[in-house]
């Protein structure tokens, strides 16, 4: 077994969008890394949904239930790849850490 941590929990649903906004008011450097890992997560399932329908559509294989199939399968890919990480995220907390640490003041 892995020591992989996965992104549970995207903010696509009012819940997890509502923790994600309590975090940030008590510890915005841990939200900054959260939302920063939610949108890589976000990135690859909009990229493999994007290499998807590069591919072209199979006429064997055409159904709705295929559709919705196959737009689960690009999310939980999504989600399994942003928890290993593509470096994505990494640089997005950097910069959003940039505005949420405080500065010195002289």
């Amino acid at each position: 077994m892995t020591d992989i941590k996965t992104t549970v929990g995207i903010a696509m649903d009012s819940r997890s969008l509502h923790q994600l906004k309590v975090q940030s008011q008590n510890d915005p450097n841990a939200a900054a890394g959260e939302a920063a890992r939610q949108f890589e997560a976000l990135f690859i399932q909009q990229m493999l949904t994007t290499m998807r329908a590069a591919g072209g559509e199979s006429t064997f294989f055409k159904s709705s239930a295929m559709d919705t199939y196959t737009a689960m399968l690009d999310q939980q890919l999504a989600t399994e790849m942003a928890g290993r990480g593509i470096g994505l995220a990494e640089q997005l907390t950097q910069q959003l850490q940039q505005y949420t640490t405080p500065k010195n003041s002289e």
